[in-house]
């Protein structure tokens, strides 16, 4: 399938354990080990290339992070196919992917300086990751309904385009992540000149909330 091609380069197709506890189905409380934060600030924070490679099965994932962004996909995949009668675990899973990736997301960020003011941004860095793979996927399944193709198209690109314009913030100490979800859906960013949000149309993603 070809894909749509945002502007830019992409193509598209501690040292401590800790524990926490999450509700898994039958709503039986399970203490899960977590292994050291992997993501270093010597490496970059991602933007949105080696995600959608991992999406379009060309690159492995070989992080923490990319491990968990392809995850999302099954777990959209249930959402897109249930919706709202979705099984109530897709939705903690979601979270927890969600969560993990924020871990990961802080160790790629916490040597940045951050400029005096600079703005937290509205949603955070796995929120929007999991926006992406749901962008992705409705394209991947939708590619040949005329009633979404170009719409959901021009979403993922704009998408994309606002990812990267977050990572390039961050990187430069003008934008902080939030260093947990926010819950907002869709995810917003802010640039920092305006301090403004920007706010994907939401559109026929109702069943992704």
């Amino acid at each position: 399938m070809q894909q749509p091609q945002p502007k830019g380069s992409h193509v598209m197709p501690h040292e401590r354990t800790e524990q926490v506890a999450y509700r898994i189905p039958p709503n039986t409380p399970v203490a899960i080990t977590l292994p050291p934060v992997e993501a270093r600030p010597d490496h970059p924070l991602p933007d949105a290339g080696p995600f959608l490679r991992v999406f379009a099965g060309t690159d492995e994932p070989g992080t923490v992070l990319l491990r968990c962004a392809r995850e999302y996909l099954g777990n959209w995949r249930h959402v897109y196919e249930h919706g709202r009668n979705r099984e109530a675990a897709v939705d903690e899973h979601v979270s927890l992917l969600t969560f993990l990736i924020d871990r990961e997301a802080n160790g790629h960020t916490r040597a940045i300086s951050f400029e005096p003011g600079a703005p937290t941004n509205p949603s955070s860095y796995g929120e929007m990751v999991a926006w992406l793979a749901w962008k992705y996927l409705l394209v991947s399944l939708r590619h040949n309904q005329s009633a979404h193709a170009e719409y959901d198209a021009a979403q993922l690109v704009s998408h994309i385009e606002a990812f990267d314009q977050l990572v390039v913030d961050v990187q430069a100490g003008r934008v902080r992540l939030p260093e947990k979800a926010t819950g907002v859906f869709p995810p917003k960013t802010i640039r920092p000149s305006s301090a403004q949000t920007d706010t994907p149309d939401p559109g026929s993603d109702q069943a992704a909330q």
